[in-house]
């Protein structure tokens, strides 16, 4: 009976030895999923907490070490050595060999010669082996998106300087050639009326010519300032946003306020450019959709960069209005401020109006502003 009693206790001791050694390994396949789900960990620091966190997981956790090597770099935990006894398994990377991860002890462990590693503990690496390599599949991946993503806003950046380029050109023709061209015309037209004094027919006509020229000189304008805001150039961004402000005021009679820094005037130009369109073509929305009778643009500046908001009191933008043909103007909103590393966040409530907001990053102490 002590026989019987003594092989019942071997056997739970047994048992509840090689259910620590299944918690051990569970622990350290949840540890490593908590470490890949930290967002924006660096792969080179991702490693190295792996490296640290095996050890506690091996039988004889205390005279355990680790190091992986991966792609020429090693991550190792501090007592590391080269030890008779360890295990190792390969790294495997989009079916290339990239390294591996080895386990091993830095003394002799009490199975001395014997069997000093389980067998479910070789399961345990080659599937941390397996697991690393897909960690880096996918910061690879993660790595050739974001670089794609650059790419792309050198791109959207690249075409938008060439078009903004092109506007100003065309802009300083309509200014520099019909401007002038129209003016010598009313120049000539009253010359003409004061030489040839005619009937009050005659005279009646001029005066319409002239009032239609210089209709289509404000017309002209106003089509070069929508092309290319010169105040822009030569007086800074809050300038031109007051200009801008007044005219969607005298325009569409919706009243518009104005919060921005005096100190944001010396921005980049193609930043700042970036800003007053992006502020125009939300004005451009609010008129066409929010039937608003207040517009209040602010916009304001702190070390990471450069917030704009631009509030109405309309009827509230809807949830599916933020996509299909009226969501034009905001895919090229976005992509305006996707091209400056930025983002777009729209919030609207019925009858409570639409907010904007816009963020930027800047970093004013380097620029030296």
């Amino acid at each position: 009976m002590d026989a019987g009693i003594k092989g019942r206790k071997r056997t739970n001791a047994r048992l509840i030895h090689q259910l620590q050694e299944r918690n051990k390994e569970l622990q350290c396949v949840y540890g490593i999923s908590q470490i890949c789900e930290i967002p924006g960990t660096p792969l080179d620091v991702m490693v190295q907490r792996i490296a640290n966190l095996l050890p506690a997981s091996w039988q004889y956790p205390r005279l355990a070490s680790s190091r992986i090597l991966l792609r020429g770099n090693e991550f190792k935990t501090r007592n590391f050595t080269r030890a008779r006894y360890s295990l190792k398994a390969r790294i495997i990377v989009r079916g290339l060999p990239s390294g591996f991860v080895e386990v091993g002890y830095v003394r002799t462990p009490p199975e001395g010669d014997g069997r000093p590693f389980l067998g479910a503990e070789r399961k345990l690496l080659d599937a941390v082996a397996e697991r690393l390599g897909k960690i880096v599949e996918l910061k690879d991946a993660e790595h050739e998106l974001n670089a794609s993503h650059e790419r792309l806003r050198r791109l959207l950046r690249s075409v938008e300087d060439a078009r903004e380029d092109e506007r100003r050109r065309i802009a300083h023709e309509l200014h520099d050639e019909l401007g002038h061209a129209l003016m010598s015309l009313k120049i000539d037209l009253a010359s003409l009326r004061d030489e040839r004094p005619g009937t009050d027919a005659f005279l009646g006509k001029t005066r319409e010519m002239a009032a239609f020229i210089d209709t289509t000189t404000h017309n002209l304008q106003r089509i070069a300032w929508e092309l290319r805001p010169i105040l822009l150039d030569e007086f800074g961004l809050p300038a031109a946003i007051s200009t801008l402000a007044r005219d969607f005021e005298k325009r569409y009679g919706v009243r518009c306020r104005m919060r921005i820094p005096a100190d944001v005037g010396d921005l980049d130009r193609s930043l700042a450019l970036a800003l007053y369109r992006i502020i125009q073509e939300l004005l451009t929305n609010v008129a066409r959709h929010a039937k608003a009778t207040r517009v209040l643009i602010k916009l304001e500046k702190d070390r990471s960069g450069l917030t704009l908001n631009v509030r109405d009191n309309g009827r509230g933008i809807a949830q599916g209005d933020l996509f299909g043909k009226k969501a034009l103007g905001l895919v090229g909103i976005r992509e305006r401020a996707h091209s400056f590393g930025g983002s777009l966040e729209i919030q609207g409530r019925p009858r409570r109006g639409t907010v904007a907001i816009i963020t930027l990053p800047f970093d004013f102490d380097k620029e030296g502003r």
